[in-house]
């Protein structure tokens, strides 16, 4: 028998080999750890424990009764006594595997009542079970790269009451927040973030002198991204104690679709996972290097190739990389066997001096996930692949849907049109595209600075790239969109996708910046359509222009729903259009706040207000004749764009002020996003909360007009 000592008082009892476990809680404060006591925990046999840690209260909320929500036909025994992950450090191998079919069962509730993609937290409940049994958080720090991984994670924190209100108003957010729970040291964002800020964390304890451990879990999904090895080759060179866990739910480390290059865990492997992970092992592993070194530099650096080789033989494909950038590599593990990871972990946290480990786990997303089968589905398995039935079966009603049907009638008619995604996965519409033009289709996955570079490359070879990218992710390549095309003015195709808010994904993924950092380069052109024709002529536009880069935004979600002529001719660049004449107040609108706009004109129109509303098109190159026209026939004139300042407003003001219209009478509003970020919530909410529906528009014309009594009435 013999005791594994956990900094924080907190040992570690197993007997004999790691399937047989317990863990003995003792009271034990230090002076380095700001007076953090752990106290002794029993089997808890009620949901009112409650663990408190001196100076710090936490702000997760207790287990409420919730019926409604709660899955009646499979009782959560366990799972109903995992207040805290305290709670869980005296359960048998048993009662962890029990308490995993549990989440599991819970979470595909959740799944079956369509509330989120869970498939990501459906792979890891056993590696989250793992994790929170063998780490002490909220203590031990434990970082997650995506939010997609998090739910289990979220429902063993003291959160389980309020899952059923992710992603909505007021609600719980569907990533990791720092102001959510003590349990979130950092906020999981878009992906390839965790090893970064592990790090930093990890040389912060140090310098403090702090003995907490540092957990990083990523995904296979996020090993595109450059962030990543930028990161571990940093704590590679650094060697401090750092835990990064990739989950690898695709069985590969460079997936491909069409091939199944699967790593099996077997016996030996497992045994091999195990043996790599002990601390016998790793003590024999640096005296061997140490006696080598004393022998001389030739025999050093023959076992050490000796060892690398060993090593990539034993371990998987790309493994021998994570050596290379200085990680000590651990796999592959079945991620799905609780008592494995359980032991592998334990052998990991024992040691007190280890440097940077990566453990290789990998896990099965499919375990527990409704079996359903959409209609839409079914069709898409089997058929004829011809664009137009395709789209009719899918059902064209969001932006997306028309924007690829009309790529895909100019990659009809245009041999050297390609399209190039970058995003954590693709919408279906996105996939018909790939279906029909497999060899001009290119999905590089989290990668957008390679995305764009990428782009600019095929554009320079003679294609015509159309680079499709979230608007919050195309963030992440600005730096190549400057130099690698806007400075060079190689003609890439941006298609700008979720712009603007973007519903229970809150702030994480909307779209607020795109028209402000894209729209001052010098050489970009930018446009945005108000519907999904005007998006379809859009399209037509940037297949056409082939001397400089543009770029297009449009939002997720539905369109406006209007007949579109199948004739769909290009829009000339920088003009806009008036949509109707009025002539006390002048509303020019840009992208689908034009729709708005003509709300907001409906609304006034009752009350005798007569509205111009303008569509813009262009951002830049601004169409100036209109905004001439607009200031000298109107009072008032108000830009509405759902974007930060900086963006389509700002480029209207700085027209009008050098042209002098602002001189004479004309009075100029701008109607942008709150210098604020928009909590999740319902798009409708979103925009209540940024002033950007129709009634805020409408009030805002009021308001100029003098008629403040009448606004407010209006907002009621």
């Amino acid at each position: 028998m013999a005791y594994l000592e956990h900094p924080f008082g907190i040992s570690v009892q197993f007997h004999g080999n790691c399937r047989d476990f317990s863990y003995k809680l003792e009271p034990r404060s230090f002076s380095n750890q700001s007076n953090v006591e752990v106290y002794r925990m029993t089997r808890c046999s009620s949901v009112n424990s409650s663990l408190t840690y001196k100076g710090h209260v936490g702000r997760t909320q207790a287990l409420a009764n919730n019926s409604d929500f709660f899955w009646e036909e499979m009782p959560t025994p366990i799972l109903d006594m995992v207040e805290n992950p305290i709670n869980m450090k005296n359960l048998s191998p048993k009662e962890l595997k029990q308490l995993s079919d549990e989440i599991r069962g819970e979470l595909s509730l959740m799944v079956s009542k369509g509330q989120k993609n869970l498939k990501a937290s459906l792979s890891v409940v056993e590696l989250t079970v793992a994790v929170h049994y063998v780490f002490h958080a909220p203590v031990d720090k434990i970082l997650w790269d995506i939010g997609d991984q998090t739910y289990a994670h979220k429902l063993l924190t003291g959160r389980r009451s309020l899952m059923s209100t992710l992603g909505q108003k007021s609600g719980l957010s569907g990533y990791t927040c720092r102001s959510e729970s003590e349990f979130d040291p950092f906020g999981a964002a878009h992906g390839c973030n965790s090893i970064s800020a592990g790090l930093g964390l990890a040389v912060a304890r140090d310098i403090k002198g702090k003995r907490e451990r540092i957990v990083t879990i990523i995904s296979n999904e996020t090993t595109s991204t450059g962030q990543v090895y930028e990161a571990m080759s940093n704590a590679g060179y650094l060697d401090s104690n750092l835990v990064v866990i990739l989950n690898d739910s695709r069985h590969s480390l460079h997936h491909k679709s069409n091939v199944d290059s699967r790593t099996p865990i077997t016996a030996i492997s497992s045994s091999w996972s195990k043996v790599q992970s002990s601390k016998t092992f790793r003590k024999f592993r640096e005296v061997a290097k140490g006696l080598t070194k004393r022998v001389g530099k030739g025999l050093y650096e023959w076992a050490a190739k000796v060892d690398e080789y060993a090593r990539g033989m034993l371990g998987p494909t790309g493994s021998t990389l994570f050596e290379e950038l200085g990680l000590y590599y651990i796999g592959p593990v079945d991620g799905n066997n609780v008592e494995d990871l359980i032991c592998v972990l334990q052998e990991v946290a024992s040691l007190d001096s280890m440097g940077p480990v990566l453990i290789h786990v990998m896990t099965n997303e499919n375990i527990g996930e409704p079996k359903k089968m959409s209609e839409t589905g079914k069709n898409l398995d089997g058929g004829s692949s011809n664009i137009d039935s395709l789209i009719a079966r899918l059902g064209p009603q969001t932006y997306d849907h028309y924007f690829i049907e009309a790529l895909s009638m100019e990659a009809e008619k245009d041999k050297d049109i390609v399209a190039v995604h970058a995003a954590m996965r693709m919408e279906p519409s996105i996939e018909l595209f790939q279906e029909n033009f497999p060899d001009r289709f290119f999905d590089v996955g989290m990668a957008e600075q390679h995305a764009v570079t990428f782009s600019a490359g095929l554009a320079c070879g003679g294609l015509k790239p159309f680079c499709i990218i979230p608007s919050a992710y195309l963030q992440r390549a600005y730096d190549q969109i400057v130099h690698d095309v806007d400075r060079q003015k190689v003609p890439v195709r941006f298609a700008i996708t979720n712009a603007g808010m973007v519903g229970s994904d809150g702030p994480v993924c909307s779209g607020s910046f795109d028209v402000t950092f894209m729209s001052c380069l010098p050489n970009m052109i930018v446009m945005a359509p108000s519907d999904e024709f005007e998006l379809a002529r859009m399209v037509v536009t940037a297949a056409q222009i082939d001397d400089q880069p543009v770029c297009f935004r449009y939002p997720r979600g539905s369109i406006v729903g209007i007949d579109i002529p199948m004739c769909r001719t290009p829009i000339e660049i920088g003009k806009g259009k008036v949509l109707i004449e009025g002539k006390d107040v002048a509303l020019l609108g840009y992208g689908a706040m034009v729709q708005n706009c003509l709300m907001a004109q409906s609304l006034l129109s009752k009350l005798g207000v007569e509205v111009t509303v303008a569509d813009a098109r262009f951002c830049k190159p601004l169409d100036i004749k209109l905004v001439r026209d607009l200031c000298e026939n109107h009072a008032f004139l108000i830009t509405v764009e759902e974007g930060s300042v900086g963006g389509f407003g700002s480029h209207v003001a700085q027209f009008i002020a050098l042209d002098g219209k602002l001189d004479g009478r004309v009075k100029w509003r701008p109607i942008v996003l709150p210098d604020t970020y928009i909590e999740h919530a319902s798009p409708n909410e979103q925009l209540t909360r940024a002033g950007l529906t129709g009634h805020h528009i409408a009030a805002t014309v009021l308001s100029l007009l003098g008629r403040t009594r009448e606004a407010l009435l209006l907002m009621c």
